[in-house]
């Protein structure tokens, strides 16, 4: 029983934040990530490797969170600020204290970059997460969403050209913004 407190107070955050990442609600998100760790504790002698426990509880919040998305798709709320605060807790930039703007250029492309992937289809949404948030393998992936690996492979594909698209039209913008204070304060001087 204390092994699996360990367990869960090492994941837990991971698990609810991959729960978020495709229900897009804290809430609904908190109530999956807890039933998908009651489905781990009871399921726990299945596992064959323990080394695997992350990957494996992973799965389960993932496929637990899916369905509950797939059956809930019109009365899961979705609020902007919900959304926000959770995205700026993930991935925290990690910029020398010495460097302000670079630092604020940081958290500025990382926020664009979680609103782009919150925004995707979820099922893309989804394997973005676990590839590169859970770090799991393209063939991981797949046994996790019980998919083929082509499949993972041509959607991990197109979210990237999705993204890249998205994040384009941002760094576009962003460096026009850029110039435009630059000008202003140029002006004012």
């Amino acid at each position: 029983m204390e092994a699996f407190r360990l367990l869960y107070l090492k994941y837990y955050p991971k698990v609810y934040s991959t729960c978020f990442l495709i229900l897009k609600n804290s809430a609904t998100a908190e109530d999956a990530a807890q039933e998908a760790f009651l489905k781990a504790y009871t399921k726990l002698p299945t596992l064959k490797d323990l080394g695997k426990f992350g990957a494996w509880v992973a799965a389960i919040a993932t496929k637990h969170a899916i369905n509950i998305y797939n059956q809930n798709k019109k009365s899961i709320v979705v609020g902007e600020e919900d959304l926000m605060q959770h995205f700026l807790s993930l991935w925290e930039t990690k910029a020398d204290d010495y460097e302000p703007c670079r630092k604020y250029m940081e958290k500025e492309t990382n926020l664009e970059i979680r609103k782009a992937i919150c925004r995707l289809e979820p099922v893309l949404n989804q394997m973005v997460v676990l590839k590169y948030y859970w770090n799991l393998t393209d063939q991981e992936i797949a046994e996790t969403l019980q998919v083929p690996l082509g499949t993972v492979k041509s959607s991990l594909y197109r979210a990237r050209r999705l993204l890249e698209k998205k994040l384009t039209s941002f760094g576009k913008e962003y460096f026009k913004r850029g110039k435009e204070r630059e000008l202003i304060r140029h002006e004012k001087a």
